[in-house]
């Protein structure tokens, strides 16, 4: 029988992460932060366009014998993104409050189209008008998101 060979092997990453230079933690938070505050205002300036494709195809599931909410949770959860990212809490609560509803007709709950449209509604109106106006609008949803699905 013959010895087994051990064969050393280099940790380049354990080796690049001890040599000098590179950047400190707060350097980079600091560096993700620019570039994220340099894409803010076409980010915000897309949620507009965002509302008008989820009104789409919102027109189109309705329109479906057997609607997928797929598209729909799609876009919503895009602008869930970019609010939240962007500290736009209303808007980003009401995208939140229509991806949990399109989860529980998903789930089994019967569908209720004007539950649907009041979410599109709203947020439409949210990318138009902004933070503003949140709070009156996310009280209905509120109520509405409440009626329609069972979960917190």
């Amino acid at each position: 029988m013959s010895k087994a060979q051990v064969f050393p092997v280099e940790n380049r990453l354990a080796k690049l992460a001890t040599l000098p230079g590179g950047r400190t933690f707060d350097e980079a938070v600091r560096a993700a932060d620019r570039k994220v505050e340099s894409v803010r205002e076409r980010c915000l300036a897309s949620l507009k366009a965002k509302a008008l494709e989820l009104n789409s195809a919102a027109q189109i599931a309705r329109a479906s014998e057997t609607p997928s909410f797929d598209e729909l949770y799609r876009v919503s959860n895009a602008i869930y993104g970019i609010a939240g990212t962007f500290d736009c809490k209303g808007l980003a609560e009401a995208a939140c409050s229509l991806c949990d509803l399109l989860q529980g007709f998903t789930d089994g709950e019967p569908v209720a189209w004007p539950a649907v449209d009041v979410h599109v509604d709203g947020i439409r109106l949210l990318t138009q008008k902004g933070e503003a106006v949140a709070e009156p609008i996310l009280a209905g949803l509120r109520r509405v998101r409440a009626r329609f699905v069972s979960k917190p």
